[in-house]
């Protein structure tokens, strides 16, 4: 039926869901998009949140172990990609399905919390994952700490950053203008209120854009000030166009499940420094060559930051933002990880 191919389980952005961003489905869509453009017949690929209304959950958990029971026995290796939390589940199901078979098992894990569920989760959960999970012939995590973590227990773990395709947009070489942006989730705990409150302290020379859908009922009863205003939502590609018109990307998160934030990775590719929070391993990603690190919650540290970008130190901030991008250009990493995958 498909021999040797490779069975890939992932969850990709629905169609006709044009007002989406971020996560997981963006990088898994890109990881099919380098098979594909590179024309890797030897893959099939089941999508895990086939169904996409409230409630589907239930649904697409059915619908992907009753594929993967079909088609997983024709396959050669299965490549499950998930967040941290289908580790303790999903993960080890399909694992013991494909060890039953004798396939290879590779987990590529999104996200950057697995060890703090492994603390927070039912023992059962975490004992069945370090009875798979952990076992697996290939393991491909997100941060560099994940990989030191996991190295205890398992040699075959590799880093597989969070990648974005090298864009073709003309970067804008101009000078600093004090036009701010952030683009995620609208939130607490990605540093929305935090963001406020510092542009509250500032002139109207300074301004910030805030991109994103609306979470937490964050904005509803806050008046934003008149260098704050509130864009709307935008589609993944959007986004480059739109970062592109900006000088500085905010992200003073402090948000749990925090790995490296896409929108990061992003901002890398046009040359356009970050300022965001010594928070989980952003630190991994970010360093004072490429923007400031503050801590979490600290509104004075958030504009003491703002202020510190000049039209004298803005350029090579750009210029080592966007050099910094080349181990996240998504066909440099992919093509990596596909001979990992391949040569097991």
């Amino acid at each position: 039926m498909f021999k040797s191919k490779i069975l890939v389980i992932g969850s990709t952005p629905h169609k006709g869901v044009s007002k989406t961003y971020g996560g997981t489905t963006v990088l898994m869509q890109n990881f099919l998009n380098f098979l594909d453009i590179n024309q890797f017949k030897e893959f099939k690929f089941i999508q895990s949140n086939k169904f996409n209304f409230k409630g589907a959950q239930f649904f697409n958990t059915i619908y992907l172990l009753s594929k993967t029971i079909v088609i997983l026995p024709f396959c050669s290796k299965v490549m499950l990609n998930a967040a941290s939390n289908g580790a303790f589940i999903i993960a080890p199901l399909i694992f013991f399905y494909s060890k039953l078979f004798g396939k290879k098992f590779i987990f590529r894990m999104f996200g950057g919390n697995l060890i703090d569920l492994i603390k927070s989760k039912p023992k059962f959960l975490v004992y069945l994952f370090f009875k798979s999970v952990i076992k697996s012939d290939l393991i491909f995590v997100e941060t560099k700490n994940l990989v030191s973590y996991i190295s205890n227990y398992n040699s075959n773990v590799f880093w597989f950053p969070n990648v974005r395709e090298k864009s073709e947009i003309k970067k804008n070489k101009k000078e600093y203008s004090k036009k701010f942006v952030f683009i995620s989730h609208i939130k607490k705990s990605k540093g929305v209120i935090e963001i406020i409150e510092a542009f509250k302290e500032l002139d109207n020379t300074f301004f910030v854009d805030l991109y994103g859908p609306l979470k937490d009922n964050v904005l509803e009863d806050i008046k934003l000030p008149p260098n704050v205003d509130y864009k709307g939502v935008l589609s993944p590609d959007e986004v480059t166009v739109k970062l592109n018109e900006y000088d500085v990307l905010l992200l003073p998160t402090y948000h749990e499940g925090e790995g490296y934030p896409g929108i990061i990775i992003e901002a890398f590719s046009l040359g356009i420094p970050v300022i965001s929070t010594i928070w989980k391993s952003i630190p991994e990603i970010v360093n004072n060559d490429l923007g400031i690190l503050i801590n979490p919650k600290n509104i004075p540290e958030l504009k003491d930051a703002i202020l510190y970008f000049d039209s004298g130190n803005y350029l090579k901030f750009s210029l080592c933002a966007e050099k910094h991008f080349q181990q996240f250009d998504s066909s440099f990493v992919n093509k990596k990880i596909i001979n990992k995958i391949t040569n097991i």
